[in-house]
């Protein structure tokens, strides 16, 4: 039978006590499991792992085995007892075996331990030590699999180690003892030629992968299978060739078949290559295996590379450094030429002109026609084995009569162009450096020693440089100019976007001008597309935006978008969760773009971005229209209607959260630049105001104080006060969400002033029921009663039945934590008809889950739960995903005071980990204490005494008194003596001191009685 452990996380811990096998203290296993970054909560979900682990143990009648021993745990388990200590066991006995040269004894123990592999070593456990554990398992895996081989080889059975050791090698390639291996035993088989190749793909692959060779002992055995001193193999079987012998033979027969040159001269054309050339060996390698092709005497066609990618990629320093690499395989000489010079593109006649000079051509027997020169190229390259490297073409048109007809011949390609047109032509996509490129790179050029002097300052350089190689080779050069610079100087200098492109010029070596090349072939309205979306800077975005932008419809707006990326202006970057591609600027190109959006006339460029943001705006609100309310509404800033395109409201309706997942990124920096770019105000706080439904579902509390801040500052620099209240009172609500209590009453202060002197009645009550809403929950009550009730006079007086509904549910939440649930009941019932008649479905639920509170408090536990659930279907249709989580806390909590415990662990484990993964610190302390609550009810004391002092030290973190003072109290049952009778005492006197029911709950209690009255509900 299988024990079922759940998730990664109690995988990891079980992984943790086996690896052990010793006790293990919980603040080291929350180190392992949480990789040195736990949550807050991490002692308390170790409480909650070890607890299913003993469940799913006992399941399968080991629930002995995992034991408490202070500080921690302990997994008692044998070296027999585990698949690893039986393969450490296993592998103990074969080498013995081996070392005693009992051969068939050696491998039947390393059968055994390899078979007991049926999988990744802690398959599903994602924690850095697992890992680490799990690759040294792997390497003796490895070295199990060489061994099983060494020993049949003596075994005798060499074709079952060739089968075996081929499948290893597949997946290993560079592991040079199984390589040794597998030539031993092809050579024993017959098959020489295919183990001298198993050498050459060996070496082939730690030079392009490591820049080395291979170790002597697989060089030696390599000479020896060449001079025949190895061992003859056995005569027994033979078998075909290998498709790497086949190769390598017709390789050999196509090079000795290469004929003398039927001219004398040998055109040396190239450029020199550069001494530090870094990586590109994928790529390298597919140009040398298509420059085999060429010796295919069976071809018809010139076998053609395009090296495509964007300006400064490095597409002709690979094209150089590939050419000079295949000097050895095309005899005949290597062709030049820069089709695109300072003074325009070159022609085909110019260039059939060079070529055919460089052929030895004298100039007075030049064709005067293309055709001609074409005729005379073609018929002089014929039969010959030359590389011709046509740098910087713009399209197909450029090459086309190039092309020598000579399928002997390589043509190398480079362009910013994908040149898709060309027909039977091999594309190489050549992309950035990645970091780890970008700084070798740097070090080959700089030097090593400077470079890891300063390994974070080479990291920061790479990352301006934004890995093109060109940018990179400018700051190298700067710094070989400046010895006594260190590596810092330049990094803080690239750091400054304004002047970064400035940085990135030295000499004829430029990143401006190299853009420019792209930009050159722009037409007006592409150009002004350019100026604009590089000036918004968004992270990505979809060709849709140009529509606004440039007042275009979709159609002609997703053609101005791919011209840009036919240019190399702009990279495809994927597919949105709704099926669209997504865009995106290079950071280079993006500062060039800005830079050139200057010349925009202000008016025109206010215009564009005014039209986008709306739009998005409007957008931004259909897809967060059926989202629950969790904000407390403020009046809305007015904006000018937009129309928008049926086509972006349809695919929006299709899918409206894969919609604003898609966009939000977007939108949020888009806020963030309308701010510095001085776009209205108003606008820009209406699209946030619209972003904050969503943030707030899922407490996605990053962009939602960008947005708002970025919005306050923009109203506060026009002196919108109207405005600024209402985005004052956002930020109470984000503060509130986030804990902030401090913070979110202050901004609620400033709103409901701001509000008052502009006459803005419905911010005004919205600021007085957020204030209202923290003055609650700090137990302040009088002042939040106060505040609640001044809120829904305004409310009522205007009209606005969502705000009167809040603060109603604020007002019944006050009654019921002061006893008064009579009146409670009142005021939550009559919540529930206000949300149900804005068929409010999320307040509704708030409301039923309150009633749910008053009755759980006067032992109507039926009716309790009842209504939990209720809340908790009505929250799950609504979309509140977390609102439905405390829905589940109440329930819980209800079966606990009910006595009904069994499965209330599970789901309380559930809950704290959705709070600990939302951020939500309430709920995590929330959910902590209800699990301590359970473990005082069963009797644990200890766990329990664990929860409660976790969640205890979070109330005191927010200052919640009411939620510090009914977790002293059940802490007080929880340990007994003289320190449980202090925090009862504690926890009275906060009761009495807040005006709370449980002061009169508990007068006449002990903290004994409590115990006992708790645990009797568990009965």
């Amino acid at each position: 039978m299988e024990a079922v452990l759940g998730g990664p996380k109690p995988k990891a811990l079980l992984a943790a006590l086996v690896q052990a096998r010793q006790v293990v203290s919980t603040e080291r296993l929350v180190d392992l499991v949480w990789d040195d970054a736990p949550p807050q909560s991490a002692n308390a979900l170790v409480h909650t792992y070890i607890s299913q682990l003993r469940r799913a143990l006992a399941a399968v009648g080991e629930g002995a085995a995992l034991v408490t021993r202070p500080p921690g745990y302990l997994l008692r388990v044998e070296r027999g007892d585990t698949d690893l200590g039986d393969f450490e066991s296993h592998l103990e006995a074969a080498r013995a075996a081996e070392r005693g040269l009992d051969h068939t004894a050696a491998a039947v123990r390393f059968e055994q331990a390899l078979a007991l592999w049926r999988g990744p070593a802690f398959g599903g456990v994602d924690a850095v030590f697992a890992r680490t554990h799990a690759a040294g398992l792997e390497e003796d895996r490895l070295a199990a699999e060489e061994s099983l081989a060494r020993n049949r080889l003596a075994l005798g059975m060499n074709h079952e180690v060739v089968s075996r050791l081929e499948r290893l090698i597949a997946d290993y390639p560079l592991r040079e003892e199984a390589t040794a291996l597998l030539m031993r035993a092809l050579h024993a088989v017959g098959r020489q030629v295919d183990a001298l190749a198993a050498y050459r793909d060996l070496r082939t692959r730690l030079d392009d992968e490591l820049g080395i060779e291979p170790g002597e002992p697989v060089r030696a055995l390599h000479q020896s299978i060449l001079d025949r001193t190895i061992s003859p193999a056995r005569p027994a079987e033979s078998a075909p060739p290998g498709p790497a012998a086949v190769i390598a033979e017709v390789v050999e027969a196509a090079v000795a078949s290469v004929a003398e040159p039927e001219v004398e001269v040998v055109p040396q054309h190239l450029p020199p290559d550069i001494g530090d050339f870094t990586g590109r060996d994928a790529e390298l390698a597919r140009i040398l295996a298509l420059a085999g092709s060429a010796s295919d005497d069976g071809r018809t066609v010139t076998p053609v590379v395009v090296i495509a990618g964007v300006g400064g990629a490095g597409k002709s320093a690979l094209a150089v450094h590939a050419a000079h690499r295949m000097r050895d395989l095309f005899p005949a000489g290597q062709l030049f030429a820069d089709l695109r010079s300072s003074h325009g593109d070159l022609d085909a006649h110019e260039v059939l002109g060079r070529f055919l000079g460089t052929l030895g051509v004298p100039a007075a027997d030049l064709p005067d026609s293309t055709d001609g020169r074409l005729e005379l190229y073609r018929r002089k390259v014929a039969g010959r084995r030359l590389v011709i490297v046509l740098d910087n073409a713009r399209g197909e048109h450029q090459v086309r009569r190039l092309l020598p007809g000579n399928p002997r011949c390589l043509v190398v390609i480079t362009s910013r162009s994908r040149m898709s047109g060309l027909e039977a032509a091999e594309s190489i996509e050549l992309d950035v450096f990645d970091r780890s490129g970008a700084v070798e790179m740097l070090r080959r050029v700089v030097g090593a020693a400077r470079v890891d002097a300063e390994p974070e300052a080479a990291a920061t350089i790479a990352s301006l440089c934004g890995g093109i190689p060109l940018a990179l080779r400018v700051a190298a050069a700067k710094l070989l100019a400046k010895p006594h610079w260190p590596l810092k100087s330049m990094a803080v200098r690239l750091s400054n976007e304004r002047r970064r492109l400035d940085e990135l010029a030295v000499g004829d070596l430029t990143v401006r001008s190299s853009l420019r090349l792209n930009y050159a072939d722009l037409d007006a309205r592409h150009r002004r597309a350019f100026h604009l979306l590089t000036l918004l800077d968004l992270p990505d975005f979809g060709s849709w935006l140009a529509a606004p932008l440039l007042d275009i419809d979709l159609d002609d707006a997703e053609d101005v978008v791919e011209r840009l990326v036919d240019l190399r202006l702009v990279d495809v970057i994927g597919i949105d969760a709704i099926g669209r591609i997504r865009y995106h600027f290079h950071d280079l190109v993006q500062l060039f773009g800005a830079e050139l959006a200057a010349d925009e006339p202000p008016a025109e460029l206010a215009g564009a971005l005014t039209r986008a943001l709306a739009t998005w705006t409007a957008l931004v609100e259909l897809s967060t229209r059926e989202l629950p309310r969790i904000t407390v509404r403020a009046e809305p800033v007015r904006t000018a209607a937009v129309e928008l395109d049926p086509r972006l409201v349809t695919e929006l309706a299709d899918d409206p959260s894969g919609w604003l997942k898609s966009e939000q990124a977007s939108v949020i920096r888009a806020v963030e630049r309308a701010q510095r770019l001085g776009v209205d105000g108003a606008l820009t706080a209406a699209m946030a105001a619209a972003l904050s439904s969503g943030f707030a579902v899922r407490n996605e509390f990053d962009g939602w104080q960008r947005t708002q801040e970025a919005v306050l500052a923009a109203v506060r620099a026009q002196g919108d006060r109207h405005a600024e209240a209402a985005v004052l009172a956002g930020l109470g609500q984000l503060h509130y969400a986030k804990d902030e209590y401090a913070v979110a009453e202050r901004c609620f202060t400033e709103a409901h002033d701001h509000a008052v002197a502009t006459g803005n009645r419905t911010t005004a009550a919205s600021a007085l029921i957020g204030r209202g809403t923290v003055r609650r929950d700090q137990a302040r009550f009088a002042d939040a009663r106060a505040d609640l009730r001044a809120g829904l006079e305004i409310a009522e007086g205007v009209g606005d039945l969502v705000l009167a509904a809040t603060a109603v549910y604020g007002l019944g939440a006050i009654n019921r934590d002061t006893g008064a649930l009579s009146t409670a009941r009142e005021q939550l019932e009559r919540a529930v008809e206000l949300y149900r008649g804005l068929a409010d479905r999320r307040g509704e639920a708030l409301a039923l889950r309150g009633l749910g509170l008053c009755a759980r408090a006067v032992g109507d536990y039926d009716t309790a739960l009842e209504l939990d659930e209720r809340a908790g279907v009505l929250l799950r249709a609504a979309g509140d995903e977390l609102g439905a989580v405390y829905a589940s806390q109440s329930a819980a909590k209800t079966l606990i005071r009910r006595g009904e415990p069994a499965g209330v662990e599970a789901i309380l484990a559930a809950c704290l980990e959705y709070c600990t993964k939302q951020g939500d610190g309430f709920g995590v302390a929330l959910m902590t204490r209800t699990l301590g609550e359970l473990a005082l009810a069963r009797g644990d004391l200890v766990a329990a005494r664990d929860h409660l002092v976790f969640s205890l030290e979070r109330w005191t973190a927010m200052n919640l008194d009411l939620w510090r003072a009914r977790t002293l109290r059940d802490l007080a049952a929880a340990e007994p003596g003289p320190a449980g009778r202090a925090r009862w005492e504690l926890a009275l006197e906060l009761f009495t001191g807040l005006g709370a029911r449980e002061a009169a709950e508990l007068a006449d209690l002990s903290p004994e009685r409590w115990r006992a009255q708790v645990a009797d509900r568990s009965l």
